[in-house]
This record gives C-alpha cells, structure tokens and sequence, in this order.
C-alpha cells in the first residue's frame, strides 16, 4: 500500500488521505493521477486521444477518435474532484451515473450528443461530440484584437437561435447554469451556436462528492453554482436557480459581445446595478428595455421562460443594420423615423393620453386585474390620478343617495379593478413598468390589510350585538318568571283567606 509523509509531523498516511491523520496538516496530492494523457493514449480500449483541448476547473478535456463507432472524433472531459480519497470518488461516481441518464436522453443539433459516463483507474471521464467551432468568446477576441465587437443584429440572431434550445432544457427539468461566452460554440459547418458545458450537473456531482467525504466541511447551507460576473445574485448567493437565471446569464453574454468589456466593468460599483448605458449608447430603445427586463435584480421582474423573451424578440418589427462598432471610438448610428418607432409594446408611453384613448398601447404584462383599485377604488385613484374613480365617494352626497342606494362604491370596486391598471398606466407618467407593479403591489397589500381590519371589526361588533341581545332575552325571560311566582302566592292567599 502506497504512503504519504506528512511533512509536518512526519506521520505515514494513506495515498487518498487529504489531511494527517496525527497533526491535520494538508496532505501533498501524488501526480501521477492527474498527469496529463499523451497522444496515442488509449482509454477503455476505445478511445485514442490525440491531443488536450484545454482545462478548466473541474479537470482536462481530450480530443479523441472514437474506434468504436466509426474513427468519429469525441470530446472526453476528466472530470477531477478536489478530494480523490476512495470514497469521495465512489461518490462522484455514482452521481455521474445518475446525470448521465439524464444527459444521454437530450436530443437536440444545438446541444452535443453525450454519449457514457466511465472510470479509468481513479480517472473519471465524459464522452460527448465533438464540436468544431470557436466559442464566442474567442471570436470577440478577435474583433476586439481588430477595434471591433459584435452589433445588435447579431445579438439578437443569437438569443433567437439559442432560446429555444434554452426552452428544450427547461421543459426537461434541466437549468444550464453556466452560460458565457466560452460556453457557447460557433458551430463551424452552419454557424449555428451549441451550447456546451451543462456546467452545473458536473459542478453538483463534484460538490456532492466533497459533501459525502467527511473530511469536507461546507460553508453554505447550498451547492452555490454559476459564474461571478454572469449569474443572478440568488444563483451565486443561495444556489437557486430557475428558467430565468438562465435567461439573465444570456443576458449578461449579450452585453459582454456587444460591449467587448466584462461584466463587472458594465455594472456602477455605487448602487451595484447594471449601467451599460454610457458603453453602448447605439442600442435601440426596444433591445435596451428588452436587456433591463432580462438583468432585473428581482427575479419576479425578470421573463420568465425562454418562450416569452423569444415572443418579445419576434414582436420587434425592425432590426437596425447589421454593423460593426468601432471598440475604441463608438458614434450612435442615425436613427430613421421608420426604426424610431419600431416597437410601441416597450416604448414607455405611458401618461400620454386620457382613459379612453385607444391609441395609446398598453404593456401586456400590466394588463389584468387591479386589487388595489378594487378594494380602495375612492383613494388609489388619487395617486393613480384616475380621476373618474371620485365617483366612488358620490354615495357621501345627500342628494345622490335616492338615485344611487350607495351602490357607487362597489360598481367602481369592479370598474377599477377591471380597467384600472389600463387607465392608471394612460393618466400618468411612469418611470417604468417596474415602477408601475411597485406601486400596484403596495396599492393591493394596503387594500387587503384595511379590508382584513374592517371585516374583523364588523364581525366583531356583530358578536358584540349578538351577545348583548341574547343577555337582554334571557333577562326578561327571568322577570317574567318571577312576576308570575308572585302571582301564584297571591292566589293561594287568597284562597286560605276564603276558608
């Protein structure tokens, strides 16, 4: 049995110790498990590895022929946990066979076709297609190397050709996790792009490795996945992630192509929100609402599924030119009047027009009902400045009460709550829609706490008037029983009296 020497204390451990077992201190890592395959190197009497791809931070990837089906090249990626002791492997193992069944079933041109899961002595190894391409991230080396980064058609072809692939995953179950730039390819024989890395099955199966191991010890209550700079914060924070934390990692690599700088240098280290206004002030009016949607820091703001942004996508009537922009010296393109008013769905309209003008157009996703406006409707139209919800206070007048038998009130309740987000959106000026739902919410939690307080209170005086009127009832009751006793005794004297 192979030993290693601590070269604290000098104790002799075993060789998947990660710690001495006397001091504790760190234990060095044997090479030998982790050196680099050469060319010609056969694993599972198979695959002949030609030459590495590259390594990343879970382990090394190989470009390999695959003699088993073909000489087709095959893409074989080590995958290495931190701790290699026998039973974080096993562990590893185990979880690698679960995903791969998963992995194995996906069927799509823009995602390569994983093929099996195996373990070499204490390797472990993915085989997928092979790719030939280069990622977008070395493609915008290369613009920025010539002054150039990637225009706002080109984006948009992008997110239109990778949404969908996106929505596949989804409907599955499965959330990419890691999408970037380095992890998109652009396919060589049709210039499509194929998404690669499905980063967050090997990150978890590692992670649940080291979390077995009992020499592992976590800091976080969750496995915390995604790339700094390109996952949501509730991503990267708590390790939760849905079909938009996708979405904004897409985002996110939209405006690292169109920009050319990282993320971190598109966001204002002051309020820690996204400013990529002052890098890229040629962005349309529409793509730029579409981005700050995609980017909210509250997921609830956010699209929620890759079918509603391609939705949003497609509405776009008009695409600016294909153009590349200078990286050193940005001027924004003229804008004709035709480009200028290409999309009314995201151009923010709203205070331009009374109630009842129909040419004003009204976001799809403010549209619905409006609790606030039905519960309070005499005060959220205050704020909300419309002005014909004052009709709910008529029922105050004397005058109008034999015409009206208070009933203005409840009919403004279900007018409000009906047409109410329609109408405050045309009578007054909004920051944004954002800005709209903000206040809408606070309308609707006011008017269920008040309309809680007042039924509770109403319910309570009617107990109150309840009880009371049953004490009064049984109180007469009582007298009336004792008046008829006295009259009892009176007849009986009475008839004493008679003998």
């Amino acid at each position: 049995m192979k030993l290693v020497t601590c070269s604290g204390c000098g104790q002799q451990n075993p060789v998947d110790a990660r710690f001495c077992s006397c001091c504790g201190a760190d234990l060095p890592e044997l090479n030998t498990s982790h050196a680099e395959l050469r060319a010609g190197t056969k694993l599972r009497d198979r695959y002949i590895i030609r030459y590495p791809l590259g390594h990343g931070g879970f382990g090394k990837t190989y470009l390999a022929v695959d003699t088993g089906r073909f000489n087709e090249l095959v893409v074989l990626k080590e995958l290495t946990p931190s701790n290699q002791g026998t039973f974080a492997l096993q562990k590893a193992e185990e979880l690698f066979q679960q995903e791969a069944e998963m992995l194995h079933k996906l069927v799509s041109p823009q995602i390569p076709r994983f093929w099996e899961f195996f373990r070499e002595e204490r390797r472990l190894f993915l085989v997928q297609d092979y790719v030939e391409g280069k990622t977008y991230q070395t493609l915008l080396e290369e613009r920025l190397a010539k002054g150039r980064t990637f225009s706002e058609t080109e984006v948009i072809q992008l997110m239109r050709q990778l949404l969908p692939v996106l929505s596949y995953l989804h409907s599955l179950g499965i959330i990419h996790r890691d999408i970037s730039p380095d992890n998109i390819i652009c396919r060589a024989q049709d210039n499509l792009p194929v998404l690669i890395d499905l980063g967050g099955v090997k990150q978890m199966a590692l992670a649940g490795a080291q979390v077995a191991d009992s020499s592992f010890i976590s800091s976080s209550g969750g496995t915390r996945l995604g790339k700094i700079g390109y996952a949501p914060d509730e991503q990267l924070r708590l390790g939760i992630a849905a079909p938009h934390s996708d979405l904004y990692a897409l985002g996110v690599t939209v405006l690292v192509s169109l920009s050319g700088k990282p993320p971190q240098e598109l966001i204002n280290l002051q309020t820690m929100e996204w400013d990529w206004e002052q890098h890229l002030p040629h962005l349309s009016p529409t793509f730029n609402a579409i981005l700050h949607r995609i980017l909210a820091a509250q997921p609830i703001d956010r699209f929620q599924s890759a079918d509603e942004l391609l939705r949003q996508l497609d509405s776009t009537s008009t695409v600016p030119p294909t153009q590349l922009y200078s990286h050193a010296a940005r001027k924004p393109p003229v804008v004709t009047q035709s480009q200028a008013g290409f999309s009314e769905t995201l151009t923010n309209r709203s205070g331009q027009g009374q109630v009842f003008d129909s040419s004003v157009k009204v976001p799809e996703e403010i549209q619905g009902w409006n609790w606030g406006a039905f519960f309070l409707p005499g005060f959220w139209c205050l704020t909300n400045q419309v002005w014909i919800g004052l009709i709910s206070w008529a029922d105050l007048s004397m005058v109008t009460i034999p015409f009206t038998l208070g009933t203005t009130w409840p009919i403004m309740s279900v007018v409000l709550g009906i047409k109410g987000n329609e109408w405050a959106w045309k009578s007054r000026r909004w920051k944004s829609i954002k800005d709209f739902k903000r206040h809408q919410r606070m309308w609707a939690i006011a008017g269920f706490l008040i309309t809680g307080i007042v039924l509770a209170l109403i319910g309570l005086v009617v107990l109150a008037l309840g009880w009371g009127l049953s004490s009064m009832g049984g109180g007469t009751t009582g007298g009336t029983g004792g008046m008829g006793g006295m009259g009892g005794m009176g007849g009986m004297g009475g008839m004493g009296g008679g003998d």
